[in-house]
């Protein structure tokens, strides 16, 4: 954990010049707003990032046993966004070999020392988590139809990177950072130096879950982000089982733009530069690519058409529980049957128009035009 505080330490004063030349970033009119939003972003998450780094410091003094925790057969799963990852996800969290980490587990209480205390006080704050759930901000409210937040749901665990600067989130504060944009370049792009420490932190991130959720289960990651990690995960986690969910990249990139844009919109204006939505376009290209070459290299990950998980979500669990060897209790049995009733009445919220963004769209089908092609086919044989 030395490197990884160490690492920790140069990105977040890092973070606090980039706050600073980010202030006049898309007209000086926008700079009272966009000076508030930084005010309340910044420091929140800088008193956070001391709050859990002494958190690490005690799970060193009191919990050390936690280095021990054997990562055994993780199961991981990305792919392109916006393709069902947190569908997938949410069904399979349900079974009980599995676990992973919550929302409140990633962004308040990463380490073993900040869960428990959470836990030990989590009586007082019952009512006031009622009442907070009752609060629903607009921005909230923006998000849900794009992907639902709550404090006790299963959640992208690259949030509990946050300590190290390993969340790719942040580019949306300060969108031209060249080291955060390396985060979706992970594999290729990575300082070898800067890469082994996240994968390092990472692995005791898993450790600590397991340590307090208990070490005889198998972690469950869900992480689109990681589509571009899939080789230094499968270094790291040898007998990792993959699951990486796919879907044609013309309606992924329209998708992927519409789900940014309202922390996009927090600090910048209404709409994207043509600078950001070109990297995004970029970002999407390299992940179909990576995903490509990591299951040439891995005949084992198993492909997920986005069309096979929401027309035969039965079928899809049972071959994916087969081949990562779980079984398929009656205790899961029931939560699937409940699963797949819920998703038949299911209806997105999430609306979009390709329209409302500055993008080519003809160049972009020429350029995912063998991707998408791929995509479409594998889902006609699925």
């Amino acid at each position: 954990m030395g490197r990884g505080f160490q690492l920790a330490l140069g990105q977040w004063l890092q973070i606090c010049l980039w706050t600073l030349k980010y202030l006049p970033y898309g007209g000086w009119r926008r700079l009272p707003r966009r000076a508030l939003m930084y005010l309340l972003a910044v420091p929140a998450l800088t008193l956070l990032q001391v709050v859990h780094w002494i958190g690490f410091l005690c799970d060193e003094i009191f919990f050390r046993r936690y280095r021990q925790v054997d990562v055994r057969r993780p199961v991981f799963i990305s792919g392109v966004p916006r393709s069902g990852t947190t569908h997938l996800h949410r069904v399979l969290s349900h079974h009980d070999d599995l676990t992973s980490m919550r929302t409140w587990e990633c962004l308040f209480a990463p380490s073993i020392t900040e869960r428990y205390v959470v836990r030990s006080i989590g009586h007082l704050l019952r009512p006031l988590g009622r009442l907070v759930g009752k609060v629903r901000l607009p921005f909230l409210k923006q998000m849900d139809a794009i992907h639902q937040l709550g404090l006790l749901e299963p959640e992208e665990d690259f949030l509990s990177l946050l300590p190290v600067n390993g969340c790719f989130l942040v580019v949306v504060l300060f969108p031209e950072e060249a080291s955060l944009w390396r985060l979706v370049r992970f594999d290729a792009a990575m300082p070898t130096r800067r890469k082994q420490t996240l994968m390092r932190f990472y692995r005791r991130m898993i450790q600590k879950h397991l340590y307090f959720h208990g070490a005889q289960r198998r972690y469950l990651c869900k992480n689109p982000s990681f589509a571009s990690w899939l080789s230094s995960l499968r270094q790291q986690f040898p007998d990792a089982d993959f699951a990486l969910c796919i879907r044609p990249a013309e309606k992924t990139l329209p998708s992927q733009l519409s789900s940014l844009l309202p922390g996009w919109q927090l600090f910048h204006g209404p709409r994207f530069t043509p600078a950001f939505e070109q990297r995004i376009v970029s970002m999407l290209a390299g992940y179909y690519r990576d995903i490509d070459l990591f299951c040439a290299e891995n005949p084992n990950a198993q492909v997920v058409p986005m069309q096979q998980l929401t027309t035969d979500l039965n079928g899809t669990i049972t071959q994916l529980l087969q081949d990562m060897g779980l079984a398929m209790t009656p205790a899961y049995r029931a939560a699937l049957d409940a699963e797949i009733t819920e998703a038949r009445r299911y209806r997105s919220g999430h609306r979009y128009q390709q329209q409302a963004f500055n993008v080519r769209w003809s160049e972009v089908a020429h350029r995912f035009k063998a991707r998408s092609a791929q995509a479409q086919t594998m889902q006609e044989v699925a």
